[in-house]
């Protein structure tokens, strides 16, 4: 069988477990945090929402302007490339006019500021030309000419009107190591519609290339492409490392998928030669030749005006969050401080300290929250005092009642008349030199009281018989543990005492009554019992013995430790007996008449060892 899947767990849980481990934020952190929230985040939210569709806007306006520009430019040059197209099928139509042979005497005629090469192709025979002097005509350039010669001659050949055949345009071109812009403009030579040949000539357009980047300034960048998606002039700053940078193929790939006179814009990055990137926003708009003229801007600096708003913003939410600081301490000390007062002075209340009272708050509900906890301590004091008085009360009849019943059983032997009540303060006085704690001094000092409770149930004649008893009578007088436990044993409260009251008879050794334990297995309770009812029995007159002097009793009690009484319960009570606590209790007990003979102290010194006592 399967696990079943985990439960992701959520954040509430998450806060909860932390707070199962202990962790509590104190109250100050919490109004700040709320403070903080309130004031930043529906700012942040409302600028994010505001400058997202503000950027959007923005990189959008600013490529319609530069699809303008790009269109503008790129009709400014259409309208020159048409013009001289014009003026080329009009010169064609002069050499046309002219007699054979005469069409290359009139190539000087044509040259001007605009014009550096006038060339006549006649269908048969060789060309002709004129150039300007600075023009370094290049195999390139005259191989492309005698192309578009060739070009219009076919299309002369062909059936239709000759007539009716336009310029041909090709370029742009850079002419010497200036780069010098310029194309080449083919027309038909024709004379009462026959085609003579092709006149021929290049046409510079730096001019007005110049033009059109000087109507460009930074950080827009411009630049015109060939039909073949090469750059053929830039108006960027030759050290402008990302003017040459690769990065464009994704917008010169849509110029050269775009007919003539169409439009497009797109972003894109740009990287200089170190791998460093830009990005770019660019449009472009194409010639009806099938040029392309590009205009480009730096995105960054494009969306600088989004970028002021952003660093405004930026400075206002630091502001706000300021603001929301200083209030958050103002705020935070006027509910924290007077809650972290009250919270002291309920653990002192907690503790029993009833005398304390929360001071009065400037916040209304903390000052009604102060005097209500004054009210409820102040009750609750009078409450415990009054529990406490009565838990006294209730304390000392019952230790009266226990007091009483010990001396009633006391009562029926003259002889063992304070018993019950020495043997109590000897096991108290124990168990504190063991270190017991207080629950278990309390369960000693009744058990100590109570310990020969039994002995209700045993005849007179046993008790009060002044010689030693028979074994029947001995085995009559060893029921009287079991007798107490089992008359305390009714009462549930009693639970922790039955150990004391059954067991104090019992040797460390083993061979006590009433079931034979020893060692350990003797409750520490009827440990210390044994001694102090042993000590107690020593030193009080019997019927069938003399007392004996304390330093008697503690000198047998120390030759029976091991044997009959537990060590560290014997050490405990050597200790007490050297402090002088022992001796302030065995003078309460009643004179003896006498001391016993050394003899007859040893015999009866033995016959308590073994728990022939009956005052034990």
């Amino acid at each position: 069988m399967r696990d079943p899947p985990a439960r992701e767990v959520t954040l509430f849980e998450q806060w909860g477990r932390l707070g199962d481990r202990g962790f509590r934020p104190r109250l100050f952190f919490v109004l700040l945090a709320v403070v903080l929230v309130v004031s930043l985040v529906p700012l942040g939210l409302f600028s994010h929402v505001a400058l997202s569709g503000m950027r959007e806007a923005l990189a959008t306006s600013q490529q319609e302007r530069q699809l303008e520009i790009a269109a503008s430019l790129s009709q400014r040059f259409d309208s020159f490339l048409r013009q001289k197209g014009r003026e080329a099928v009009k010169l064609g139509e002069v050499l046309g006019a002219l007699g054979r042979g005469r069409e290359g005497s009139l190539l000087t005629e044509f040259l001007d500021g605009t014009v550096v090469l006038a060339r006549y192709r006649p269908a048969r025979g060789p060309a002709s030309l004129a150039l300007a002097p600075e023009l370094v005509l290049s195999d390139e350039l005259g191989d492309a000419l005698e192309t578009d010669a060739l070009l219009l001659l076919e299309q002369g050949a062909a059936p239709g009107p000759p007539s009716a055949r336009d310029a041909v345009l090709s370029g742009p071109y850079t002419l010497g190591p200036e780069r010098i812009l310029a194309v080449t403009v083919s027309a038909p030579v024709q004379r009462r519609g026959e085609l003579l040949g092709v006149f021929q000539e290049i046409a510079l357009i730096q001019n007005v290339w110049e033009e059109v980047a000087a109507a460009v300034t930074l950080p827009t960048r411009l630049f015109l492409f060939d039909p073949s998606g090469q750059v053929v002039a830039s108006s960027a700053d030759p050290t402008d490392r990302f003017a040459q940078g690769s990065g464009r193929l994704s917008i010169v790939q849509q110029f050269l998928r775009s007919p003539g006179g169409s439009r497009g814009a797109r972003a894109y990055d740009v990287s200089d030669s170190s791998g460093v990137s830009r990005s770019m926003l660019g449009s472009f708009s194409t010639t009806d030749d099938g040029w392309g003229v590009m205009t480009e801007v730096e995105e960054k600096l494009a969306l600088a005006p989004v970028q002021r708003l952003l660093d405004d913003v930026a400075f206002g939410g630091a502001l706000a969050a300021g603001l929301a600081i200083v209030a958050a301490l103002v705020l935070g000390g006027m509910i924290s401080r007077p809650i972290t007062r009250l919270a002291a002075i309920s653990r002192r209340v907690a503790r029993g300290d009833f005398s304390v009272s929360a001071t009065s708050s400037r916040v209304r509900e903390l000052d009604q929250l102060a005097s209500g906890f004054n009210t409820m301590a102040r009750q609750l004091g009078e409450l415990v005092e009054r529990f406490r008085a009565g838990a006294r009360e209730a304390n000392d009849m019952f230790l009266g009642v226990i007091r009483a019943l010990a001396e009633a059983i006391d009562e029926k032997d003259p002889y063992t008349k304070g018993h019950s009540v020495r043997v109590n303060r000897y096991a108290v006085i124990i168990g504190r030199y063991l270190g017991r704690s207080r629950e278990e001094i309390r369960a000693l000092h009744v058990s100590s009281l109570l310990h020969d409770v039994g002995k209700i149930g045993i005849d007179d004649a046993i008790l009060k018989k002044p010689s030693t008893l028979t074994p029947e009578e001995f085995a009559v007088m060893k029921t009287h543990t079991d007798r107490g436990a089992k008359i305390m044993g009714r009462i549930p409260q009693m639970k922790s005492i039955i150990p004391g009251l059954r067991f104090h008879h019992e040797r460390w050794g083993g061979g006590g009554y009433p079931v034979g334990l020893k060692g350990e297995e003797i409750p520490i309770q009827a440990r210390i019992i044994a001694v102090a009812d042993a000590f107690d029995a020593m030193t009080t007159t019997r019927p069938y013995q003399a007392p004996f002097t304390p330093e008697a009793a503690v000198a047998r009690i120390n030759d029976l430790k091991g044997v009959a009484f537990a060590p560290e319960i014997v050490e405990a009570f050597n200790r007490a007996y050297e402090a002088g606590e022992m001796v302030e209790v065995y003078e309460t007990r009643p004179e003896p008449d006498s001391l016993p003979h050394p003899a007859q102290a040893l015999t009866a010194a033995s016959s308590e060892a073994r728990g022939d006592s009956r005052g034990g």
